[in-house]
């Protein structure tokens, strides 16, 4: 369990990182297709790290 837990936070971290990233590089010459990748990594790699954190509170939640 903890070991999904740690997974989960360090999705979502690296997901904020790139967000964070992909708003700093607006202003410059990216192409179209890196700025959508890189959003859509960003955002996959949140929703991912969500979807198990839920998934690791749940199977706590019953084993208790």
């Amino acid at each position: 369990m903890l070991k999904r837990l740690k997974t989960s936070l360090i999705l979502i971290v690296l997901g904020e990182i790139l967000s964070w990233f992909l708003d700093l590089s607006s202003g410059s010459d990216f192409s179209e297709f890196t700025s959508g990748l890189l959003l859509g990594l960003s955002v996959g790699m949140k929703l991912i790290g969500i979807i198990l954190l839920v998934i690791s509170v749940v199977k706590y939640k019953e084993k208790n």
